[in-house]
C-alpha cells in the first residue's frame, strides 16, 4: 500500500473495515471491534511520540494511511483521522499532560472538537471549571480521551482560547448524529457543566501553532515543530480523497457489466461515458498526489530547517488540501452524474460513498473561500486572518 513502507501494516485492518462498511454505518459509531483493531493495530499512533509508544512519523504517513482506510471504509476513515490528529496534538502537551493521557495506555483513542465559541471556562485553583454542548464530536463513544476548547467566560477572543483535555467518562455524549452520511462516525455532542480540568491537562492556542512547544518533542523529532491546526487538514482530507478513489473503483466495476437500458448497449463503449470516467480518475488520483507534496513540502521545513512554518507556508499547506479535497469532490460529483438512477437506490453503495463524501466535504477545511482566503492574503503579503492556523 502506498508508495512507502510504513511502520504500521494497515491492510488487515482496511480489509475488516471493507467488510464491515455497512455494519459500520447501521451501528452509527465504529464497532467495539473494530476500535480494538484500531488502538492494536498502532495507526492511530503514526505521528505520536515515540517516546510514548507511537511511530513519530514522517507526516506522509497520514496521507498513505488514510486514503487507504477513507477508501475501505468512510466512517472509520473519519474517525481515525480524528485519532491520528488528536494524537499529535496531545504531543504538544508538557510531560505531566503526556504522562496523564499515554503514561498507562499509549494506544489511548483521543476525539475532539476544536471550536471554542460552543465553551466557556472559568479560572480556579489548579485549574479550569469547563462548560458548553459541543457539535460534531466524531468519534467520542469509541475514544478514551476527548479534548474541546473554549473561551474564558466573559472574555471571548483568541487571547483566551483554551484546549482541555478530559476522559471520555467526563464528558456527556448526547446521541445526535442521524446524517445523511458517514454514518458510522458517532459524530454526536458532548455537554460540560463546570468540569474541573487541571492545569497540566490545558494549552492555549498559541502553543499548539507550531514552533517551540511546552511538550519540547522538536528537541528529539522535528515533526513536532509543525502547527497542529495547518497539518489537520491534510488528515480530514486524505480521508474524504480515499472515498472519492474508492467512488472511481465502484463505477469501474459497475460499468463493465452495465447496459443501458435505452439503447440496450454496452456503457463502457460510450465515448462520452470513457472521456468523463478518465477526467474524474485523474482528479481523483492527482488529489491523492496534491496530498503527498504538501505533506512532504512542510514536513521539509521542519525536519531540514528546524524552524516552524511562516504565516506563508502554513496557509498553503491548508490551501493545497482544501484544492485537494474539492478536486476529489468534482471527481465524484462526475461519476455520480454517469452512474445512472440505480445509484439512488439505499442498496447501492455507489450511492453510499458518494453521501459519505458530500458530507466530509462540509469540513470546514474543505470550504474554498475562507482557506484560500487566508492563502491569498498571505501571498499578497498581508497579515494571516485566521489565528489557528
Amino acid at each position: 500500500m502506498g508508495v512507502c513502507p510504513m511502520p504500521v501494516d494497515i491492510e488487515p485492518l482496511c480489509q475488516d473495515l471493507r467488510n464491515r462498511r455497512a455494519e459500520t454505518n447501521a451501528n452509527r459509531m465504529m464497532l467495539p471491534e473494530i476500535r480494538d483493531r484500531v488502538r492494536e493495530s498502532g495507526v492511530a499512533r503514526i505521528i505520536q511520540p515515540r517516546g510514548h509508544g507511537g511511530a513519530g512519523g514522517p507526516l506522509k504517513d497520514i496521507v498513505e494511511a488514510l486514503t487507504e482506510i477513507g477508501a475501505a471504509c468512510g466512517s472509520s476513515g473519519w474517525v481515525i483521522a480524528q485519532y491520528v490528529l488528536h494524537n499529535y496534538m496531545v504531543s504538544q502537551w508538557p510531560a505531566e499532560g503526556r504522562e496523564a493521557v499515554w503514561g498507562k495506555d499509549p494506544k489511548a483513542l483521543v476525539a475532539g472538537i476544536l471550536v471554542p465559541s460552543m465553551g466557556n471556562y472559568d479560572v480556579t485553583d489548579g485549574g479550569y471549571l469547563v462548560s458548553g454542548r459541543w457539535q460534531w464530536v466524531t468519534g467520542v463513544d469509541t475514544c478514551d480521551w476527548c479534548m474541546v476548547t473554549a473561551y474564558e467566560q466573559d472574555k471571548p477572543g483568541p487571547e483566551t482560547h483554551r484546549h482541555f483535555l478530559l476522559r471520555r467518562a467526563e464528558v456527556d455524549i448526547l446521541d445526535t448524529w442521524y446524517a445523511i452520511g458517514l454514518k458510522g462516525s458517532g459524530t454526536n455532542d458532548v455537554e460540560l457543566k463546570r468540569a474541573f480540568v487541571p492545569n497540566h491537562l490545558s494549552l492555549t492556542m498559541a502553543e499548539l501553532r507550531g514552533g517551540e512547544s511546552p511538550g519540547e518533542q522538536w528537541r528529539d523529532n522535528p515533526l513536532y515543530l509543525l502547527p497542529s491546526y495547518s497539518i489537520f487538514g491534510l488528515g480530514i482530507t486524505s480521508g474524504a480523497v480515499g472515498i472519492a478513489r474508492e467512488i472511481s473503483a465502484e463505477y469501474n466495476a459497475i460499468v463493465s457489466k452495465k447496459a443501458s437500458v435505452m439503447s440496450e448497449q454496452r456503457v463502457a463503449d460510450f465515448s462520452s461515458q470513457q472521456i468523463k470516467f478518465a477526467e474524474a480518475k485523474c482528479a481523483a488520483d492527482s488529489a491523492v498526489e496534491i496530498l503527498r507534496f504538501a505533506a512532504g513540502e512542510i514536513h521539509a521545513i521542519a525536519s531540514e530547517e528546524a524552524r516552524a512554518p511562516s504565516d506563508l507556508e502554513r496557509s498553503r499547506c491548508r490551501a493545497l488540501a482544501t484544492f485537494a479535497g474539492n478536486t476529489a469532490m468534482d471527481s465524484a460529483k462526475t461519476v455520480w452524474d454517469l452512474s445512472g438512477a440505480l445509484s439512488v437506490l439505499n442498496s447501492s453503495v455507489l450511492g453510499g460513498l458518494y453521501t459519505d463524501l458530500i458530507v466530509a466535504n462540509q469540513h470546514f477545511t474543505q470550504n474554498k473561500d475562507p482557506n484560500f482566503k487566508s492563502y491569498g492574503r498571505t501571498l499578497y503579503c498581508l497579515p494571516l486572518d485566521n489565528l489557528t492556523l
